[in-house]
Parts: structure tokens; C-alpha cells; sequence
């Protein structure tokens, strides 16, 4: 239990309920036991039982805010809105529809997982809730349709783009008692090709709305303790440099993304010249954002016109009733072929698919045929998360193999399968998320609007991030001076206001 000032005399209460472990964490925010932001899920692997998810609180709560729609911020959901079928829930309008991506997709491989854990003699946990409860959820979301403030019972709740991916927001919430928060979810104050930056929010957009109030600052700290290697324009352009090289070599390249990340590396691509091929769930997610704009800061993605004037290929939708169909490489990459040679291409089309780590989804069946293949290059774009499959095609020496998880058409099952690692292999951090020095900035920054809002800091709170990263925020909070008490949002902990 720790206490910031004791302000409040302690009667209002900040709660961590997820993030038991290392990053993909199952981020959870409680808030005066009433209100809970973010319900993630910990992806690990179902087939261990190692999926995990914040822990339900124990009263009942009225209200559910999520920031974005990321597994570890939205997987949940379906399990707490059941829990609480009370609760007013509220998301972005490209939340919703980011979200709705995101739990039928989980749902969908971890009903492959057990049926495959079956065929093995095994068994797989199912997932906490099913196709109803996805459903269920989505009769129940209030959408917020553009940036501004809300009322919930005796809340205030604004809504403002966080710069994260489409849809993505921070989140401002007034209580009737007791402090406000600022939960800053994931953000970026960096240019992404699809989604502009955000430090903060202009001062025009609080109005009054926190005046007299003292804020508790809740903000991640993913790269807590680090710095970009160079400003993202610069890394951005690098990255197009390369993949025109490797077109002007004719050489082979393939992007294992994140679904959620796919259009903006497809944009990037486009950019510098590139026709990709796009493959998997990313598909999904390029039609999300070419639907969805949810304020200024949404750079429009012009997927219908990109099609039309084949600025870009989209891979057959297959919809998985047929192992055979769904899973057979040849199968794929004569579709490959076929489309680069309608398109006129001199070169080999850049393959963009999810997932990013190699370890689901279509990319696991290219790895499979491009991994051995000399003339190749793989290439990472965003976060490397320990111990994945990914991360060992980065970190191995080549001509070593790494341990694959594909279908075998023969046996009509999955099957691990050793695959030797010949490609060259290159990672740009394309990434969402803010630098340590930028999150930084934002405390102090925020330190010194708050008076001007009529308003004063009374405590920040790092979470989502390993501990050596919040070490490095919380040394450069203090670091700065302010005076303002830096807590760790840890599994489970306490702190009272």
C-alpha cells in the first residue's frame, strides 16, 4: 500500500489489476472501486494455459472505459462487461470497430488451438468467453464519435486522440469525489504515416472541466528507460530505403506485422513507390482504418483507390473452412505470382502479413517458405517481445534453424517444424509508443498546464513497461524536480489518495 499525500485522507483508491508479467501485459485500471479502464489479456500461449488477464475486481463496477484496441488493453472485455452487466461501456467509434477485429480473431485461434491440442491427445484452456459475449458487448458500447467530454452517472469523462493507432485515445476522468485522472493509454507524440502525434490535448479542449481539481497522471512507460536511435522521420525513411533496394535487386522481401500496424507499413511502402502484397488479419484492420476517421489528428488511408489503381495486392480471403485451402503454402504463392505478374512488377512483391512474431497467422506459412531462402529479406517493423519466434529469427545466427508452428497437409494438423534461418533479417522500431525523453516531457508539460487549467499534479503513476524501463522514468521524473510523489503501477498494488 502506498499513499500519495494523503490528500484525500486515503478514502480514494487506485488499483493495478493486471500486468502480472513481462510485457505483452494484461493491462487493468480500478479506480475508487467503481471504475475500471483498460481489461487486456496477457498473450502468451494457449496451448501451456499461460494466457492471462487482469484480475476481476471484487465489487461490481458501472463503469468500463477502453483506450484502444490492442489485445492487451481490449482483451477482456467480453469477461468483465459479463461480470458487470450494469456498466456503461465506452470506447472510440474506431475502437469499436478495432475491437470487434481483435476478439473474434482471438476467439478463432483459440478454438484452432483446442482442436488441435485434440488431435495431439492434449487440451487447450478456452478463452473465458465466447462468440455471444463478443456480441453481447457490442449491443452494449456507447462509441464515442468524435473528441470532447461525457457524462456517466457523476462522471466526467473526456476523450483525446493518444497518437497510438487509429481510434487510440487518452482518457480524462473526474470523479464526483476524490481526484481526476489523466490515463494517457498507449501514446505517441511522433508521426506515424496514418495517425499524427499528441503531446497533449490544447488547453481550449478542458475548458473548465478540471478546475479546482487535483490529477493523478496514469501513463505507460513501454520505452521508459530509452531513446529512439534517431528522430522516426529519419527511421522512416530509412526503412523505405531499403525496401526500394531490395526491389531494385529483385530481391524477395517479406514484413511480419503487427495487424494493427500493417497499414501503416503498407503506407510507408506505397510512399516510397512499393506495390505489397497483403496477407492475414492486416487485411481486416486496412478496411478498419479506411472506414474509420475519429478527428484531426486521423490521416486518411485510401485502401479502395490503392486497390483500384493496384497500388496495392490483397491476398484471396480465405475463410478457414478448409485446412487444406487455408493453410498450403504452394497454394499461396502461386496467388503470389499470379498477382505480381498482373500488376507488371519487375520485381518480387514485399509480403506484409500478420502475425509480427511468427508465431499465428498467415506469416508463420511464408516464414516457412522464405526464412531458408538465401536471396531474401525478412524485416521487423515494431516492438521484438522476448522469448517469441520472431525474436530468435532476429537474434540467431544464420543457417541456424528456429522451431515454426505450421500445417503439415499431409497429416492435416499442426506440426512444429524446424526451419533453418538463411535470409538476411533487419528490425526498423516503427513504433507506437513514446521514447522515454518524450514521456518525460509530457509530465512536465502537463505540470505546467495544470495551473493555467485552474488544476494541480498531485501524482504520477508508470506502468506498462518491464521494470528496468519504469526504473528509467521513474529516476527522470525525479530527475526533474517537480516534487510530484512517482508510483509503479504494479500487479495488484494499492495506492491511496
Amino acid at each position: 500500500m502506498q499513499t500519495a499525500y494523503g490528500k484525500y485522507g486515503g478514502k480514494e483508491m487506485y488499483t493495478q489489476l493486471g500486468e502480472q508479467k513481462r510485457s505483452p501485459g494484461a493491462t487493468g485500471h480500478l479506480v475508487n472501486n467503481n471504475t475500471i479502464v483498460d481489461s487486456g489479456m496477457g498473450l502468451v500461449n494457449n496451448k501451456k494455459d499461460e494466457n492471462y488477464f487482469p484480475v476481476a475486481p471484487q465489487k461490481p463496477v458501472d463503469l468500463i472505459i477502453v483506450t484502444h484496441s490492442h489485445l492487451d488493453h481490449c482483451g477482456n472485455l467480453p469477461t468483465i462487461a459479463k461480470n458487470n452487466p450494469n456498466a456503461v461501456i465506452l470506447m472510440t467509434q474506431p475502437g469499436v470497430a478495432g475491437t470487434y477485429i481483435i476478439l473474434n480473431d482471438a476467439l478463432k485461434i483459440n478454438i484452432q488451438d483446442q482442436k488441435n491440442a485434440e488431435k495431439e491427445g492434449g487440451g487447450a484452456k478456452p478463452l473465458p468467453y465466447n462468440r455471444k459475449d463478443i456480441y453481447e458487448v457490442f449491443r452494449r458500447i456507447h462509441p464515442i464519435p468524435k473528441p470532447g467530454w461525457c457524462s456517466v452517472g457523476s462522471n466526467r469523462i473526456g476523450f483525446y486522440s493518444s497518437g497510438h493507432m487509429r481510434g487510440a485515445a487518452m482518457i480524462f476522468l473526474i470523479p464526483k469525489k476524490g481526484p481526476a485522472y489523466f490515463f494517457t493509454g498507449d501514446i505517441s507524440s511522433h508521426d506515424q504515416p496514418l495517425v499524427k502525434g499528441v503531446m497533449l490535448p490544447p488547453k481550449e479542449f478542458f475548458g473548465d472541466e478540471l478546475k479546482e481539481k487535483s490529477i493523478v497522471m496514469v501513463t505507460e512507460t513501454t520505452y521508459g528507460n530509452r531513446a529512439l536511435p534517431k528522430p522516426m522521420p529519419e527511421l522512416q525513411k530509412d526503412f523505405q530505403a531499403l525496401m526500394k533496394q531490395t526491389a531494385q535487386k529483385r530481391i524477395q522481401s517479406f514484413l511480419p506485422s503487427f495487424a494493427t500496424k500493417g497499414p501503416d507499413v503498407i503506407q510507408l511502402l506505397i510512399d516510397a513507390g512499393i506495390i505489397p502484397h497483403v496477407d492475414g488479419l492486416i487485411q481486416d484492420f486496412c478496411q478498419m482504418y479506411a472506414k474509420n476517421t475519429w478527428c484531426e489528428q486521423d490521416i486518411a488511408f485510401k485502401l479502395k483507390e490503392f486497390v483500384a489503381k493496384k497500388l496495392v495486392i490483397l491476398y484471396k480471403k480465405l475463410d478457414g473452412s478448409s485446412p487444406q485451402e487455408e493453410h498450403e503454402n504452394e497454394e499461396r504463392h502461386r496467388i503470389e505470382t499470379a498477382l505480381g505478374n498482373c500488376c507488371g512488377l519487375s520485381y518480387p512483391s514485399p509480403i506484409v502479413s500478420s502475425s509480427a512474431m511468427l508465431d499465428k497467422g498467415r506469416s508463420v506459412q511464408h516464414a516457412e517458405r522464405i526464412l531458408p531462402n538465401r536471396k531474401a529479406t525478412v524485416v521487423f517493423t515494431g516492438h521484438m517481445f522476448p522469448g517469441s519466434v520472431g525474436e530468435e529469427v532476429l537474434r540467431i545466427e544464420k543457417g541456424r534453424t528456429v522451431k515454426l508452428n505450421t500445417w503439415d497437409s499431409n497429416l492435416r494438423k499442426n506440426i512444429e517444424k524446424q526451419v533453418p534461418v538463411s535470409c538476411e533479417v533487419e528490425h526498423f522500431g516503427l513504433s507506437g509508443h513514446d521514447e522515454g525523453p518524450k514521456l518525460l516531457e509530457r509530465v512536465a508539460r502537463f505540470q505546467e498546464l495544470c495551473p493555467k487549467l485552474g488544476a494541480e499534479l498531485l501524482a504520477v503513476i508508470g506502468h506498462h513497461g518491464d521494470d528496468e524501463n519504469y526504473a528509467g522514468f521513474e529516476r527522470g521524473v525525479n530527475a526533474l524536480g517537480l516534487g510530484i510523489p512517482v508510483f509503479h503501477g504494479e500487479h495488484l498494488k494499492e495506492i491511496r489518495l
